[in-house]
């Protein structure tokens, strides 16, 4: 036996090392899941990185002889710990020392030897070290996620650094706190540590299958553009059955990711912080990932994949940049399973082959991502179309105005000359997942009615469609992805979501969402009073039959999501054009309340029934408030309905017009109870330009100084101030790198759109990550 300098220390001097072509399925446990498919994968003639495995065993063993009864390990494994989670400088505080006490301790010499031995094996340095959880107690594999691969050379000082990297990561302060909120028994957990070779990336791809077709999304270097979503890939789907290319896309592809070009040290590293940037030349901008041979070899590889009893849903593949003719030039680095009840149907795929022309008839703004190929229909007059002439058609227009957007539900495109990605057409589509591109000039006089094309709302461009028999095919929708990326990462600033249509709640439902960060009150009356506009429903109906159509509509969505939050936003009339067309500007918002509060009391009525019904999840943001004084008129109103009587209930303002920021002050005196930042509105007025100007819409540009210091100090101020504030616009999903900065300034929600969820998700995710990491940094130095 071993006996190190610490005579309490006395750790066994032989430990198992899983290679991953030998392990067996009674090693699943103590190797994790992650290395347990890997391995299956491997030894099935897939290719896959060779590896090793430091199994949980090891660990436990590790643990079961280590004596410090300075830190929370003292008794650990065998016994629970027990923790307040929310003592967060308790809690740090036991981290460290157990992080410490890990670091510490030496391995034996034999161990060293044995592991240094297993890496003279592998083919290249250097390594990547990554946890594998296992699944013994019924927990996703997603919690894995909370553990930072790292990255070493192949000394042995290195690769022991690492392990324990790994392993102290498990009672890491974020570890321990989530573990106990997700009713994790974290020392019941088994880790394995997987040890492979890392190479620089040539192309990086994320394959999802349906029962028709494959869709691949590829982009160069490593994969962490396509996981941050900061590319948009290029996309292919190939037809299960033949292997032929059904359709593919070629994506916008400005940056990607390459390891450091220096020499990883023994001070290892996270991976995150081994990578860094470059931008793509334009050649590369403007050319395909993979050509069609690469293509057809997947395929054949996927068809085998799928035919071997493997019921997966979403494959990682990397094309390796290497000089080792060990390595294979493609490898698969993860594979996710998922129940056979969440794969898509085949009625969403499409059966028959589709052929693009080479380039494309027009191009947009992409305003609502999804593909539909079916026959336009150019609308010119501002009317109401017959619904037999737009149904599952791909309409064309000008623009298209609140009073007609009801009509859009019937529809399976929309293409549009004037308006960007924050019009209300561009909102609702996106809510109801129809493809829309806008601000293409000259549409209605390039499109013909009864032609078919294709609309890809993702890029914004739009295709001529070539088929002998259209007639014989009905319209073909293209957008069946399924979502399936891992969002179990647990994060503390809430994610909410803004929405305004019943039908939409059973996609929200399933989203890891905190509740409806902005119910869009506009929209959803605009469905209500369909086909009537909003002047002809309130002038031509019974005001109780009014409230009551509200409150039934409000009540739907604070059913299903009691008892998470729902903030509400009252009507605002810049909202509704009437039958003219006819917009005051003094009406917008409260202002309008002032001059006729009829509605307004209707929805505070509608409100105050759906409260009484026992659903204290229900809050309200007024919109576009202007001064202090519009909101003390609202203030009163709502207290008379008795909507204040409730404990629970805030009453919030809409954080529009950049007057809020200077006196945010006299709003909290006055009675604000949070701000909800609509930046919709907020950077037209701050920037001095139409809020359907092309500029606002271009994805490609940065967010504007100007409205990031605004978004800085209204968070900042907020948070002296000790009021909640949400950012609800389109800005953080225009800008994914501007989530980073909400995060850091201290933004308590972010509220997106459905189809944002999850690259939103994902953003806030790595963000909170880093700022812990840069505290736990800041920590050590103190």
């Amino acid at each position: 036996m071993y006996f190190s300098d610490r005579d309490s220390v006395i750790i066994p001097t032989v430990i198992k090392l899983y290679w991953l072509s030998q392990i067996e399925s009674a090693d699943r446990l103590w190797v994790g899941e992650k290395a347990w498919i890997l391995g299956q994968l491997q030894q099935k003639g897939y290719p896959i990185l060779p590896g090793f495995v430091i199994g949980s065993d090891t660990w436990r063993e590790f643990l079961e002889k280590l004596d410090d009864s300075t830190s929370l390990l003292a008794d650990f494994p065998t016994s629970s710990l027990h923790l307040d989670v929310d003592n967060f400088r308790s809690l740090q505080f036991a981290a460290q020392q157990s992080y410490q006490a890990i670091l510490d301790t030496p391995f034996p010499d034999q161990w060293r030897e044995m592991i240094g031995e297993a890496i003279e094996q592998l083919p290249t340095s250097p390594l990547i070290v990554q946890g594998s959880l296992g699944n013994s107690l019924g927990i996703k594999q997603d919690f894995a996620n909370l553990i930072t691969p790292q990255v070493c050379d192949n000394s042995s000082e290195s690769i022991e650094l690492a392990i324990k990297q790994i392993w102290s990561q498990l009672l890491s302060a974020k570890s321990l706190f989530y573990g106990k909120r997700m009713g994790i028994a974290i020392e019941q957990l088994n880790l394995g540590v997987l040890v492979q070779p890392l190479s620089d990336v040539t192309v990086s791809s994320l394959v999802t299958v349906s029962p028709n077709a494959f869709e691949i999304q590829a982009s160069w270097g490593l994969p962490q553009s396509l996981w941050r979503g900061e590319v948009s890939p290029d996309r292919f789907i190939l037809d299960r059955k033949t292997g032929q290319v059904v359709n593919q896309v070629l994506g916008n592809k400005t940056r990607a990711y390459q390891l450091k070009n220096q020499e990883i040290s023994q001070n290892i590293d996270n991976f995150d912080s081994s990578l860094e940037a470059y931008v793509l030349s334009s050649s590369q901008q403007e050319q395909y990932c993979l050509d069609e041979s690469t293509l057809s070899q997947l395929y054949s590889l996927l068809e085998t994949l799928t035919q071997d009893e493997w019921s997966w849903s979403t494959l990682e593949f990397i094309s390796l940049e290497s000089d080792h003719s060990q390595l294979p030039s493609w490898v698969i680095t993860d594979l996710i399973f998922v129940p056979p009840s969440s794969q898509p149907s085949s009625s969403s795929v499409p059966e028959t082959p589709i052929t693009l022309d080479t380039q494309p008839l027009l191009t947009g703004i992409a305003a609502a991502p999804g593909y539909i190929q079916g026959l336009i229909e150019v609308i010119t007059e501002e009317i109401i179309p017959d619904s037999s002439l737009i149904k599952e058609n791909i309409i064309v227009t000008k623009e298209i105005h609140p009073y007609q957007l009801p009509w859009l539900k019937q529809v399976g495109g929309i293409i549009t000359e004037e308006g960007g990605i924050t019009s209300h057409a561009a909102i609702l589509a996106r809510e109801l997942d129809i493809p829309a591109v806008v601000g293409v000039s000259g549409a209605t006089a390039l499109l013909k009615t009864g032609d078919s094309i294709i609309v890809d709302g993702q890029t914004g461009k739009i295709y001529g469609y070539a088929e002998e028999n259209k007639d014989v095919y009905p319209p073909i929708p293209l957008n069946f992805q399924e979502t399936s990326s891992t969002l179990s990462y647990p994060i503390a600033t809430q994610l909410m979501v803004n929405v305004s249509q019943p039908s939409s709640l059973v996609k929200a439902m399933d989203l890891p969402i905190d509740g409806i960060g902005l119910l869009r009150s506009e929209l959803m009356l605009l469905s209500l009073c369909s086909p009537q506009s909003i002047e002809q429903w309130l002038n031509e109906s019974e005001p109780s039959a009014i409230v009551e159509q509200i409150r039934q509509c409000i009540q739907e969505f604070t059913t299903r999501f009691a008892p998470r939050r729902l903030f509400y936003r009252s009507f605002d009339s810049q909202s509704s054009h009437g039958i003219n067309g006819i917009v005051q500007d003094d009406c917008r918002g409260t202002a309008g309340y002032l001059l006729n509060p009829t509605l307004f009391d209707w929805e505070l009525k509608a409100l105050a029934q759906v409260q009484s019904q026992g659903f204290h999840n229900l809050h309200l943001i007024l919109p576009f408030v202007r001064s202090v004084a519009e909101f003390r008129f609202c203030r009163d109103r709502v207290q008379q309905v008795g909507l204040t009587q409730s404990e629970s209930f805030e009453l919030w303002i809409m954080a529009e017009v950049p007057s809020v920021l200077f006196e945010l002050e006299d709003y909290v005196e006055a009675g604000v109870q949070g701000i909800a930042i609509g930046t919709n509105d907020l950077a037209p007025l701050l920037l001095g330009v139409e809020r359907n100007n092309p500029n606002l819409s271009d994805i490609s540009q940065p967010c504007p100084k100007a409205l990031r210091r605004v978004l800085k100090q209204l968070i900042k101020k907020s948070r002296k101030l000790g009021i909640p504030c949400s950012l609800c616009g389109q800005a953080a999903s225009q800008y994914p790198d501007l989530i980073e900065d909400l995060v850091q300034w201290g933004i308590t929600t972010i509220s997106v759109e459905t189809e944002a969820v999850e690259r939103t998700y994902q953003a806030i995710a790595r963000a909170e990550k880093k700022l812990l990491l840069e505290l736990v940094r800041q920590q050590r130095k103190n």
